[in-house]
């Protein structure tokens, strides 16, 4: 009797424990469902798109063309800052070291194109201004700071990156000293990709270095994780996420090509996701753009697919910032 009656018992309290586990747990999104979700975003749009997302609590991971080539754009500023802060940690160079501004670093745009010649700026300053606003003059200058392209490759390559290319030289006076069958091959990879060559995997992996501390050293990467913070170019992934939402990012563009690249501190967990296109006929600039609205849509699919009972969607009048 004794046993006939705990058996009972014992099996009724694993059935209701058993069904509140049940109750309580969210269901699982399926990773298939997401991916067929943005594959139908990428194949609305006549051009070439690829992307690379993995979400790290979930350890999900999908990719479209995600070890094909696309250009860099200013993207690729993100290697440069790695490279840069490299040297920084090996005492080559100083965090708070000054230089002035050259009349060959003083490119078209940006803050330090309007800064006199011969103003003397912080290492600092120019990786904020490269990274967090773009800036293609604080781009050359850092470039000319820390030993040009080669300098940058040899990161990638030591970081595993074997396709990515920062393929712009400054200065320019040390190319055209070349022998010109290689001066010739430079100037033909700047024609096919503008400033670099990478790929949606590879640049998901350099953010996640970022990350997770090993883009160097934790207290280099925990530095470069706080520039990518203070994005001003935050029309791309970063629009389609609440803004008390923090995401790290960095984007690029140039007539045919954009991309965007962001580390998302989701409530669902951090994801790192990479959207990179190419070969569109649209040259528009600004919210209508065909490339910024791809972007903004596998955005804001990946955000709705980990959140679906987050009620934010972007205000109406959005576009006009």
């Amino acid at each position: 009797m004794f046993r006939t009656r705990i058996i009972p018992v014992a099996f009724t309290v694993a059935i209701i424990l058993t069904g509140f586990a049940v109750a309580q747990a969210p269901a699982q999104p399926k990773v298939d469902e997401l991916r067929k979700q943005l594959d139908t975003i990428a194949d609305g749009f006549q051009f070439k798109l690829g992307y690379s997302l993995h979400h790290l609590k979930t350890k999900e991971r999908l990719d479209r063309l995600g070890d094909e080539k696309f250009p860099t754009d200013s993207t690729l500023k993100v290697a440069i800052m790695c490279a840069a802060m490299e040297k920084v940690e090996r005492g080559e160079i100083g965090y708070y070291d000054e230089r002035p501004l050259l009349k060959e670093d003083r490119n078209a745009g940006g803050f330090f194109y309007s800064y006199q010649v011969g103003t003397s700026i912080l290492l600092k300053e120019a990786l904020h201004q490269m990274v967090a606003v773009s800036d293609n003059t604080a781009t050359l200058m850092v470039m000319r700071w820390i030993g040009g392209a080669e300098v940058v490759n040899q990161w990638l390559d030591r970081h595993g990156l074997k396709t990515t290319r920062l393929l712009a030289h400054h200065p320019l006076s040390e190319v055209w000293k070349r022998d010109e069958a290689e001066t010739s091959k430079i100037v033909e990879s700047l024609k096919q990709w503008g400033m670099g060559v990478t790929t949606p995997n590879e640049m998901r992996m350099l953010m996640e270095m970022i990350l997770e501390g090993k883009a160097g050293t934790a207290a280099a990467s925990d530095e470069m994780h706080r520039v990518l913070n203070h994005q001003y170019h935050d029309q791309g992934i970063a629009s389609q996420i609440p803004p008390w939402v923090v995401v790290a990012s960095k984007s690029g563009r140039s007539a045919h090509s954009q991309s965007d690249m962001a580390i998302v501190h989701s409530p669902s967990g951090i994801y790192v996701l990479t959207i990179f296109t190419n070969e569109s006929k649209d040259t528009r600039r600004g919210w209508q753009n065909e490339l910024s609205q791809a972007i903004r849509a596998i955005s804001r699919a990946v955000w709705r697919h980990y959140h679906p009972n987050e009620k934010w969607s972007p205000p109406a009048g959005v576009e006009k910032y």
